[in-house]
């Protein structure tokens, strides 16, 4: 790892940890590029907060003019914030009133609020799970949307708000099919019971339901995953699971998301993100789900700082603007780097199931084109 990055990562682990010291490196960071790691990373929002909590005189930070620049860019990352919680819980306040659907927030708006200071979190996309079977989810998007895009586990449903929104049905999957089978069933299990809590967004924004964390600490896992595999992933997943964990468990929620773990396919995945966790952002021992494996959490460590937030900055790959089959090809040749440590989920995985993906949504796309046909020429036949 390079030294710049080192200290980097010492001033971040300052940053999400309030009892945590000034660190020793402060002289020696350059605070320009430090800027622009974070905007790589999505954690602008986050590197400031620390930057807010140095004391005035405090020797090594940052001059004016950077200061000022820090300054704007946190501005812009907390307007995003703002705009992001009204429009999320205006999203799932229009679900409930025009289509009697229930849906509670994945990520996004209800994991800001585990943070010191909600905004401080660079917002994404809105995503939303409901109580609704797929079929008749769709047939209410595309019904409201005719242009929106079926993807194989949500939908499109942008174009009512700023912020980009995808309505899920089902929160997350897996490269290897056997492990999304039972990755699902988990999901099914405890679907219920993830509408019932809601938690008031900052300001005037509202209030939405959120998920429980129990689920959160295996969904989350799941999803970093998947991205990892997928296209990479950044340090703003990573620290939304950090403090995520930083709420606590008990010895016997530990003990099941561990055995779902493994059932799932994510032990060993788990056991990299825990490495790193407590090796690079200084997550306590007590708060780890299950033993850390430093190989893995190397291996993470490097593709993270490589790749930046969902590998947008990823130069080894370049999967814009090429073909479907082209990405598939390039997908495939990236995760083989991976295969000694991942084989089910990069040899006979993932490989074989965007297959099966591409085959679903067109399964989907036909079968909600025929149900909104029928319901138009049939208005009071039951579809």
């Amino acid at each position: 790892m390079e030294e710049k990055y080192k200290h980097y990562l010492a001033f971040l682990r300052f940053a999400i940890d309030e009892e945590a010291p000034v660190p020793p490196c402060l002289g020696q960071i350059d605070w320009n590029d430090m800027l622009k790691f974070s905007r790589k990373q999505g954690i602008v929002g986050v590197m400031y907060h620390g930057l807010r909590r140095l004391p005035a005189d405090q020797p090594g930070g940052p001059d004016k003019y950077v200061a000022a620049a820090w300054f704007a860019a946190d501005g812009k990352n907390a307007a995003k914030a703002r705009r992001a919680d009204r429009d999320t819980a205006l999203l799932v306040s229009r679900l409930h009133h025009e289509g009697h659907i229930e849906a509670c927030v994945l990520k996004g708006q209800g994991n800001a609020l585990m943070y010191p200071d909600p905004h401080m979190r660079s917002p994404g996309d809105v995503d939303l799970w409901t109580d609704q079977d797929t079929l008749s989810l769709l047939c209410f998007v595309k019904t409201n949307a005719p242009r929106a895009e079926i993807g194989y586990h949500h939908v499109d449903f942008s174009g009512f708000t700023r912020t980009p929104a995808e309505i899920h049905f089902f929160p997350s999957f897996m490269g290897n099919l056997l492990h999304e089978y039972r990755l699902r069933c988990y999901f099914n299990r405890v679907r219920a019971e993830q509408f019932a809590r809601r938690v008031r967004l900052p300001g005037a924004a509202g209030s939405v339901p959120v998920p429980t964390d129990d689920f959160n600490r295996i969904f989350q896992l799941s999803h970093i995953m998947h991205h990892f595999f997928f296209e990479g992933i950044g340090l703003r997943q990573l620290i939304d699971y950090y403090y995520l964990l930083r709420r606590g468990f008990t010895s016997e929620e530990q003990r099941a998301d561990a055995q779902l773990l493994r059932h799932t396919g994510m032990l060993k995945f788990g056991r990299g993100v825990m490495w790193l966790l407590h090796e690079v952002l200084g997550l306590p021992g007590r708060y780890m789900l299950v033993e850390p494996n430093e190989r893995v959490g190397r291996l993470l460590l490097r593709e993270v700082l490589l790749a930046g937030n969902f590998g947008h900055h990823d130069k080894r790959y370049n999967f814009k603007g090429k073909s479907v089959y082209t990405q598939y090809f390039i997908e495939t040749w990236r995760n083989l780097h991976f295969a000694l440590e991942f084989p089910s989920e990069t040899i006979w995985g993932r490989p074989v199931s965007r297959w099966w993906h591409m085959a679903y949504k067109a399964y989907l796309r036909r079968r909600v084109a025929r149900k909104i046909a029928n319901a138009r020429t049939h208005p009071h036949r039951p579809s």
